[in-house]
């Protein structure tokens, strides 16, 4: 089959797969993830804002008015989009009904923010000869299905004639859904031609299979390549062609190949405005496939990828095991997923909820009430000691040591991803003075305290520490304390920073509050939500599609869900930039 007739060539495969993301990873203009600040300082992408192409510039941050006022469509950079792990065995399990999860031993893959990130995620030959494994087995067990192809049966010992009938019936049924659009006279005629190369040497049954892996070995099948018609008035922008919105819809709600019924919308010709795309988005948001989105942009937007795998002191906590782990991340991405469809979900509320969902043993763990199965269930907490996600023990213990807590990586880690305002790395052999505190009933706050004293230092602890002490009433396991080990009150005071609401707060709860009425926070999750939605980083032309969500956003009271059907409707989304203009 194709892997006998590539043994010699599978360098050139990975060549060829490589060079088809190397045609989309140059940005029009601005680099991948530098308008972070989304608070109302200056922005990262530089004091003269986005040009719109036509001599006309959007300044940073821009109202919807202002860009209304310029009049031009701002895609930002477009590059190709290929499919991830856990794309590429949803579309293989939609496409073949196929649910053996190839991709899961592919090679593990780079990642930025997230795991869809286009402008990382390369193909080495390791990658491509897992892909070429994968489409072998995938053809084999699809084709020994008697309704893949019903013609095979009787063609296998027909004439030629016969035989190159079936094989036009297999690419004519199969390709169109591998390429999630309909195949050119070219693509169906280089098939069939596949098809004839390979019956010189095999028989019929193993010269089909070699036509379905070809297709399922094509850049048309592991990438996302778009068309598009020029848009008048916009030069080297393109409006994204029917079938390209609907993989786009597709793989942004489901992380798979376009259903049947966005399929039917593009050949009804009901797939073309901005109104059609609302409409297939809130179909699409209302199946329960959608809930695998929210549970994955979660994952990704909290850190949450590795939580299963901490460890902690088995000594200060004897009851804590490994299964944990993955119970605390279970909890915060079933809350999510409760906010984001089960009626009218806020940010704010994923911020300030005085609840969560457990189950018994994480309940036992935690020291709540209510379960008593393995199944999580809503649980209400005390809201002087509960408030949203940054209150649950998977971004607490997370952020946190093996032993104690660690208020600098929960500092940060509300900077980087609540404020989109993260503090400088480190100097170059930066020396950590917080180990020159002796006093072994030192807390937290007395070490964090040695860092004022240095010049170095303070310039970013003064921003970092007082965020992150405010959740020292949470021990390394994210469990509420009272106490020191000293056996003094917990002292969780502290400040928020670097926002549209700075100002001091008593503990945690005052905190998460502040940052739920927070402009600023609410622009930066709409950041992070855009670049998941587009599977790439934010450039200086999307200001405008960012600041068109937000304002969405913003009129329905921070409405996760509007939130998420808003970014179907932004240029970034809609329209994409010429290949000429990006190469």
């Amino acid at each position: 089959m194709l892997s006998k007739a590539l043994g010699r060539c599978r360098p050139y495969w990975a060549v060829a797969l490589g060079c088809v993301a190397c045609t989309g990873e140059v940005a029009n203009k601005g680099t991948p993830g530098t308008m972070p600040n989304s608070g109302g300082g200056s922005s990262a992408v530089g004091s003269g804002g986005a040009s719109s192409g036509g001599g006309v510039t959007v300044p940073v941050n821009p109202t919807p008015e202002q860009c209304a006022a310029v009049g031009k469509v701002m895609p930002g950079q477009s590059p190709v989009r290929r499919l991830n792990r856990v794309e590429y065995n949803n579309t293989v399990s939609d496409l073949l009904k196929d649910d053996s999860s190839p991709a899961t031993s592919f090679p593990l893959e780079e990642q930025s923010a997230f795991d869809n990130d286009a402008n990382v995620l390369r193909v080495s030959r390791l990658l491509a000869e897992g892909y070429l494994g994968a489409s072998e087995t995938l053809a084999t067990t699809a084709l020994a299905k008697p309704d893949t192809l019903p013609c095979a049966a009787t063609a296998a010992a027909g004439d030629t004639a016969a035989q190159e009938q079936c094989a036009g019936q297999l690419i004519d049924t199969w390709g169109p859904k591998a390429y999630r659009r309909p195949l050119s006279a070219d693509e169906r005629s280089r098939l069939l031609g596949t098809f004839r190369s390979a019956r010189a040497f095999l028989d019929f049954n193993a010269s089909a299979r070699t036509v379905m892996q070809t297709m399922l070995m094509s850049p048309q099948f592991l990438y996302r390549i778009e068309s598009g018609t020029p848009v008048d008035g916009n030069p080297g922008v393109l409006k994204v062609d029917s079938w390209g919105l609907a993989s786009r819809l597709s793989y942004f709600l489901w992380a798979s190949m376009p259903d049947d019924a966005l399929m039917k919308a593009v050949q009804d010709g009901k797939l073309s405005t901005a109104a059609d795309v609302r409409r297939e988005a809130e179909r699409m948001y209302g199946s329960t496939r959608s809930r695998a989105m929210v549970r994955r942009f979660t994952r990704y937007w909290l850190d949450l990828t590795n939580v299963d795998q901490q460890g902690k002191d088995a000594t200060l906590f004897p009851d804590y095991t490994a299964s944990l782990g993955s119970l605390m991340r279970t909890q915060t991405e079933t809350f999510a997923e409760h906010l984001y469809f089960d009626g009218g979900g806020t940010l704010k509320a994923m911020l300030t909820a005085p609840y969560t969902y457990m189950n018994q043993p994480l309940a036992k763990f935690m020291g709540a009430t209510g379960p008593t199965t393995d199944e999580f269930e809503k649980v209400e907490l005390d809201p002087a000691k509960h408030s949203g996600v940054l209150t649950e023990p998977a971004f607490l213990s997370y952020n946190a040591t093996v032993d104690k807590t660690h208020p600098i990586y929960r500092g940060v880690f509300v900077m980087r991803k609540l404020l989109c305002s993260p503090p400088p790395d480190p100097p170059p052999g930066i020396v950590d003075n917080t180990g020159t505190v002796t006093d072994p009933n030192a807390t937290q706050r007395d070490r964090l305290a040695a860092h004022l004293t240095s010049p170095t230092c303070a310039g970013c602890h003064d921003l970092i520490d007082p965020i992150g002490l405010t959740f020292e009433n949470f021990d390394a396991v994210g469990r509420w304390h009272d106490l020191e080990k000293s056996g003094k009150p917990v002292d969780a005071s502290g400040a928020l920073t670097q926002s549209d609401l700075d100002g001091p707060v008593a503990n945690a709860i005052e905190l998460t509050k502040k940052l739920g009425d927070s402009a600023q926070v609410q622009k930066c999750v709409t950041v992070n939500w855009f670049r998941y939605a587009n599977g790439r980083g934010e450039v200086m032309n999307d200001s405008c599609s960012i600041a068109k969500v937000a304002d969405a956003v913003a009129k329905s009271n921070g409405d996760l869900r509007e939130l998420v059907l808003s970014l179907t409707q932004t240029d970034a989304f809609l329209y994409r930039v010429a290949p000429e203009v990006m190469q």
